[in-house]
Protein backbone atom coordinates (compact mmCIF):
# COMPACT_ATOMS: atom_id res chain seq x y z
CA UNK A 1 0.00 0.00 0.00
CA UNK A 2 2.45 2.62 0.74
CA UNK A 3 4.53 1.98 -2.69
CA UNK A 4 1.17 2.68 -4.14
CA UNK A 5 0.72 6.20 -2.56
CA UNK A 6 4.60 6.77 -3.73
CA UNK A 7 3.66 6.06 -6.78
CA UNK A 8 0.48 8.42 -7.07
CA UNK A 9 2.30 11.17 -5.17
CA UNK A 10 5.17 11.11 -7.50
CA UNK A 11 3.11 11.23 -10.79
CA UNK A 12 0.85 14.27 -9.34
CA UNK A 13 3.67 16.39 -8.33
CA UNK A 14 5.87 18.83 -10.83
CA UNK A 15 9.22 18.15 -12.36
CA UNK A 16 12.00 21.01 -11.58
CA UNK A 17 12.08 21.54 -15.26
CA UNK A 18 8.34 22.18 -15.78
CA UNK A 19 8.46 24.35 -12.85
CA UNK A 20 10.80 26.39 -14.53
CA UNK A 21 9.09 26.33 -18.57
CA UNK A 22 6.28 27.64 -16.93
CA UNK A 23 7.82 29.94 -14.56
CA UNK A 24 9.57 31.36 -17.92
CA UNK A 25 6.71 31.37 -19.94
CA UNK A 26 4.83 33.98 -17.57
CA UNK A 27 7.90 35.87 -18.00
CA UNK A 28 7.46 36.24 -21.47
CA UNK A 29 4.25 37.21 -20.74
CA UNK A 30 4.84 39.38 -18.44
CA UNK A 31 7.65 41.17 -20.32
CA UNK A 32 5.44 41.53 -23.34
CA UNK A 33 2.29 43.15 -21.59
CA UNK A 34 4.63 45.70 -19.99
CA UNK A 35 6.02 46.74 -22.80
CA UNK A 36 2.69 47.09 -24.53
CA UNK A 37 1.41 48.71 -21.23
CA UNK A 38 4.34 51.08 -21.83
CA UNK A 39 3.42 51.99 -25.66
CA UNK A 40 -0.01 52.57 -24.48
CA UNK A 41 1.08 54.94 -22.18
CA UNK A 42 3.18 57.17 -24.59
CA UNK A 43 0.66 57.00 -26.96
CA UNK A 44 -2.09 58.65 -24.28
CA UNK A 45 0.51 61.12 -22.73
CA UNK A 46 1.48 62.30 -26.67
CA UNK A 47 -2.38 62.23 -27.37
CA UNK A 48 -3.48 63.95 -23.95
CA UNK A 49 -0.49 66.97 -25.01
CA UNK A 50 -1.54 67.47 -28.47
CA UNK A 51 -5.41 68.05 -27.51
CA UNK A 52 -4.28 70.17 -24.57
CA UNK A 53 -2.22 72.63 -26.85
CA UNK A 54 -4.94 72.30 -29.55
CA UNK A 55 -7.44 73.86 -26.96
CA UNK A 56 -5.08 76.51 -25.38
CA UNK A 57 -4.06 77.40 -29.21
CA UNK A 58 -7.99 77.81 -29.80
CA UNK A 59 -8.43 79.55 -26.51
CA UNK A 60 -6.13 82.61 -27.38
CA UNK A 61 -7.54 83.04 -31.25
CA UNK A 62 -11.22 83.47 -29.18
CA UNK A 63 -9.29 85.51 -26.80
CA UNK A 64 -8.14 87.87 -29.17
CA UNK A 65 -11.08 88.27 -31.07
CA UNK A 66 -13.25 88.61 -28.36
CA UNK A 67 -10.80 91.73 -26.41
CA UNK A 68 -10.13 92.41 -29.93
CA UNK A 69 -6.68 92.61 -28.79
CA UNK A 70 -3.57 90.99 -30.90
CA UNK A 71 -2.14 87.95 -28.80
CA UNK A 72 1.38 86.12 -29.24
CA UNK A 73 2.01 82.24 -29.01
CA UNK A 74 5.53 81.79 -27.99
CA UNK A 75 7.13 78.64 -28.66
CA UNK A 76 10.08 76.70 -27.02
CA UNK A 77 11.03 73.20 -26.98
CA UNK A 78 9.69 73.00 -23.09
CA UNK A 79 6.85 75.57 -23.18
CA UNK A 80 4.44 77.70 -25.01
CA UNK A 81 3.98 81.29 -23.46
CA UNK A 82 0.65 83.26 -24.52
CA UNK A 83 0.81 87.15 -24.27
CA UNK A 84 -1.70 89.97 -25.75
CA UNK A 85 -0.73 93.03 -26.80
CA UNK A 86 -2.56 96.67 -26.00
CA UNK A 87 -1.19 98.20 -29.31
CA UNK A 88 -0.35 97.23 -32.75
CA UNK A 89 2.98 99.13 -32.07
CA UNK A 90 4.05 96.58 -29.11
CA UNK A 91 7.06 94.56 -30.23
CA UNK A 92 6.28 90.96 -30.46
CA UNK A 93 9.32 89.62 -28.93
CA UNK A 94 10.26 92.32 -26.12
CA UNK A 95 6.72 93.78 -24.85
CA UNK A 96 3.32 92.85 -24.53
CA UNK A 97 1.82 90.98 -20.98
CA UNK A 98 1.75 87.60 -20.27
CA UNK A 99 -1.70 86.22 -20.17
CA UNK A 100 -2.89 85.23 -16.67
CA UNK A 101 -1.80 81.02 -16.96
CA UNK A 102 -0.49 81.26 -20.23
CA UNK A 103 3.04 79.73 -19.54
CA UNK A 104 2.27 76.00 -20.68
CA UNK A 105 5.30 73.28 -19.27
CA UNK A 106 5.10 70.26 -21.89
CA UNK A 107 6.30 67.01 -21.46
CA UNK A 108 7.44 66.34 -24.88
CA UNK A 109 10.07 68.41 -26.86
CA UNK A 110 8.65 70.76 -29.81
CA UNK A 111 10.28 70.62 -33.11
CA UNK A 112 10.17 72.56 -35.97
CA UNK A 113 9.51 70.30 -39.66
CA UNK A 114 13.46 70.74 -40.05
CA UNK A 115 13.82 68.61 -36.67
CA UNK A 116 15.61 72.13 -34.54
CA UNK A 117 13.83 73.17 -31.47
CA UNK A 118 11.49 75.79 -30.91
CA UNK A 119 13.50 78.59 -29.37
CA UNK A 120 11.40 81.64 -28.88
CA UNK A 121 9.54 81.15 -32.40
CA UNK A 122 6.56 83.77 -32.45
CA UNK A 123 3.03 83.10 -34.18
CA UNK A 124 1.31 86.63 -33.88
CA UNK A 125 -2.96 86.34 -33.60
CA UNK A 126 -4.04 89.23 -34.89
CA UNK A 127 -7.41 90.68 -33.20
CA UNK A 128 -9.49 88.61 -35.65
CA UNK A 129 -8.00 85.78 -34.30
CA UNK A 130 -6.30 84.94 -37.16
CA UNK A 131 -2.72 83.82 -37.46
CA UNK A 132 -0.88 86.80 -39.63
CA UNK A 133 2.83 85.02 -38.93
CA UNK A 134 2.13 82.16 -41.66
CA UNK A 135 1.54 78.07 -41.51
CA UNK A 136 3.29 76.55 -38.41
CA UNK A 137 4.00 72.86 -38.14
CA UNK A 138 4.51 71.68 -34.63
CA UNK A 139 5.68 68.33 -34.25
CA UNK A 140 5.92 66.38 -30.46
CA UNK A 141 9.28 64.68 -29.68
CA UNK A 142 8.35 61.30 -28.37
CA UNK A 143 10.27 57.64 -28.61
CA UNK A 144 8.89 55.42 -31.35
CA UNK A 145 6.02 55.41 -33.99
CA UNK A 146 2.72 56.55 -32.76
CA UNK A 147 -0.46 56.16 -34.70
CA UNK A 148 -2.14 58.77 -32.82
CA UNK A 149 -1.95 62.37 -33.51
CA UNK A 150 1.65 63.86 -32.63
CA UNK A 151 2.00 66.81 -34.61
CA UNK A 152 -0.41 70.33 -34.85
CA UNK A 153 -0.68 72.85 -37.80
CA UNK A 154 -1.45 76.08 -37.07
CA UNK A 155 -3.01 77.66 -40.42
CA UNK A 156 -4.79 81.19 -40.80
CA UNK A 157 -7.56 80.49 -39.52
CA UNK A 158 -7.61 76.73 -38.36
CA UNK A 159 -5.64 74.58 -35.99
CA UNK A 160 -5.55 70.81 -36.69
CA UNK A 161 -3.70 67.72 -34.87
CA UNK A 162 -2.36 65.78 -37.36
CA UNK A 163 0.04 62.51 -37.54
CA UNK A 164 3.11 62.06 -38.86
CA UNK A 165 5.39 59.12 -39.32
CA UNK A 166 8.45 61.30 -38.04
CA UNK A 167 9.58 65.26 -37.27
CA UNK A 168 9.40 66.94 -40.78
CA UNK A 169 7.48 64.84 -42.07
CA UNK A 170 3.80 65.42 -43.20
CA UNK A 171 1.53 66.54 -40.85
CA UNK A 172 -1.68 64.54 -41.91
CA UNK A 173 -4.30 67.17 -40.27
CA UNK A 174 -6.86 66.66 -42.41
Amino acid sequence: MHSHINKYVAKCGFALTELIVVIGLISILLSISVLSFNNWQIKHNVEAQVRKMVTDFSEVRVRAMTMKQRHSITLNKNNYVFRSYSSEEEDLFTEGSTIPGGNHTVSYGLKKADSTDYNAEVIEIDQRGMNVSGVATIYLEHPGSLTVPNCITIHTIRINPGNSASIGGTCNDN
